[in-house]
């Protein structure tokens, strides 16, 4: 983590401290994952230095979108088993860039702020307080049968809005923190309108 983030919600904001480092570096994994492969992003992502890199993953709030503020489709998590046979066509149909490894970091990291700060995982996973509590009730064998099972649900957020990552993209490359700020605080108001948006 660098000693100067882009941006630093402060107090009632993003997570600080030891809950930021493991988002920071998801982050970090998320956009290799994503940006270094997407078709229309790889070049605009391999001209990035690394401290612009770091800079796009050190943001207030995950890059990875698993429907927290959906708590309807994680109601019916139980009926995910561990041993569910799933026909390849459908695997197949749902690949997605993360990897199964990311996948389970990312639902840990869920689970376990959705047990210890649920106003934190409202802010940085954009969570519903419905879905904290279903998340925070989950086994862990619940999150691997999701991560290898369901992994379509976990996509990396706004992964349908090339514009968006590419004006991410051409924010970090900039010395100036002002577009990336701005991003970043456009980015915390559209997770806040989703979690409203479903639990309204």
């Amino acid at each position: 983590m660098t000693d100067t983030p882009y941006f630093d919600a402060g107090p009632g904001g993003a997570p600080q401290g030891a809950l930021c480092d493991p988002i920071v570096e998801l982050n970090a994994e998320i956009l290799d994952a994503f940006a270094g492969t997407a078709p229309g992003l790889r070049w605009q992502w391999r001209g990035l230095g690394a401290a612009a890199r770091l800079r796009l993953a050190h943001c207030p709030f995950l890059l990875a979108d698993a429907g927290f503020a959906r708590p309807e489709i994680w109601a019916n998590l139980p009926s995910v088993g561990v041993h569910e046979a799933v026909p390849l066509r459908t695997l197949l149909a749902t690949r997605n860039s993360l990897a199964t490894p990311l996948l389970r970091r990312v639902l840990l990291l869920a689970w376990h702020m959705a047990r210890t700060d649920r106003a934190g995982a409202c802010i940085a996973l954009g969570m519903s307080v419905p879905c904290a509590r279903v998340v925070a009730g989950c086994r862990l064998a619940d999150l691997e049968a999701l991560a290898e099972r369901r992994s379509a649900w976990i996509r990396p957020r706004w992964d349908d809005r090339p514009d968006v990552w590419h004006a991410w993209l051409n924010a970090a490359a900039q010395n100036s923190p002002y577009d990336l700020e701005r991003l970043q605080m456009w980015g915390l108001q559209m997770l806040a309108a989703d979690v409203r948006r479903q639990t309204g």
